[in-house]
């Protein structure tokens, strides 16, 4: 099995991402005990099946496919200038086009759940988080779609990693990954230990919470460079001992987080040894998906859950399973307009990003590996 073949295996983990990201948001998210009120015409009939009330772990997937491409993506970097322009024409114009249609859409619903501000653009297309722009301003800024976070924290990742990466240079990198990380996690346990007061600034910071999952991406990237790799093991050991380590997150102190850990790596390693295991991630209507998973990903939430408030509110709040029916119906309507962004706007506006970007020339005639499959 070809490079380019098994890199679309990629696209097929983001679509097993996003579609866990789906059933969290359509059947868990938005019931009681994590909402007020229950937002679902189904009520809570599918929130405690296991594939939806741990769908939210889909995110952390995508943390680990972003650790993989993030590293692919800097070691055909020349100077972090490069790094952060091909970062820019990658998020900034789709980010740019949802967050337009999603404050559009959510304005003309007349819908009374979500409710975004024109000021909510700042930390949207900033991507920071907004509580930074409220102790700022000292009014209240959300993000146009509360599934935005997780690319707030994605930015921090990329900030973080490339300092590292341009300071010590693509030889010493993945040790420089490894002896941070780890320095990182004892400052947090001895932080912890001496009951120091502003812990929730090293988590804000460093994005601890998350970072276990983005350095095991690094760690498989490190194997998908050298299948002999030590440091890679190193790096995977770090990130199922900081898990336990940090208890950070929603499900800190269960075995949950370390079974995710576990079966999104079985996935990686047979991507990396097994591939013909794991060929059926590259079928098409999969990769598509994951092709258009981040206009999905940043479309599919406030937009869709909206919308089944709406025929709540229409059939009235007790409902039945039969409504269901209606997530498979929209979430198809909102692939479909994920697929079309991804054809018609995410990738020309990319290319031509990168054409006037300083090296984009060069940026476009390098390896496919590297570019073509930088869909993070």
């Amino acid at each position: 099995m070809d490079d380019r073949h098994r890199l679309k295996v990629l696209d097929g983990l983001r679509a097993i991402a996003i579609i866990l990201v789906l059933g969290y948001h359509y059947f868990v998210r938005w019931t009681p005990p994590h909402s007020p009120d229950n937002l679902y015409p189904y009520g809570d009939y599918l929130a405690h099946f296991w594939l939806f009330q741990y769908g939210d772990l889909g995110v952390q997937l995508f943390f680990m496919i972003s650790g993989f491409v993030i590293s692919m993506t800097l070691y055909g970097c020349l100077t972090m200038r490069h790094f952060i322009w091909k970062r820019f024409a990658r998020l900034f114009p789709t980010m740019l086009l949802c967050s337009v249609l999603s404050f559009a859409v959510l304005t003309a619903l007349p819908q009374n759940i979500f409710h975004p501000q024109l000021r909510d653009f700042f930390p949207s297309l900033t991507f920071s988080d907004p509580l930074i722009w409220t102790k700022l301003f000292g009014v209240p800024f959300q993000a146009i779609d509360g599934a935005y976070w997780s690319l707030f924290v994605e930015v921090k990742f990329y900030f973080w990693i490339s300092v590292l990466y341009f300071s010590v240079g693509p030889q010493r990198f993945l040790r420089a990954v490894a002896l941070s990380f780890g320095g990182l996690v004892l400052a947090y346990a001895a932080a912890r230990a001496f009951d120091f007061s502003h812990l929730w600034a090293l988590d804000f910071i460093f994005l601890l919470s998350t970072l276990p999952w983005f350095i095991a991406g690094v760690a498989f990237y490190a194997l998908y460079a050298n299948a002999k790799s030590r440091i890679a093991w190193v790096l995977l050991a770090e990130a199922a001992v900081a898990l336990g380590v940090l208890r950070l997150g929603q499900y800190a102190g269960t075995v949950v987080p370390f079974i995710a850990l576990g079966l999104s790596s079985a996935l990686f390693l047979s991507f990396l040894k097994r591939p013909r295991w794991v060929a059926w991630l590259a079928y098409p209507p999969l990769t598509a998906i994951g092709m258009a998973s981040y206009s999905l990903y940043l479309l599919h939430q406030y937009i869709g859950v909206a919308v089944l408030d709406l025929i709540r509110e229409r059939i009235g709040s007790e409902g039945n399973l039969y409504y269901a029916l209606f997530v498979p119906v929209m979430s198809g309507l909102l692939i479909i307009i994920s697929l079309a962004i991804y054809r018609y706007w995410e990738v020309p506006a990319k290319t031509l990003l990168l054409s006037w970007g300083a090296g984009g020339r060069a940026t476009l005639g390098k390896t496919g590996a590297a570019v073509g499959s930088d869909r993070t």
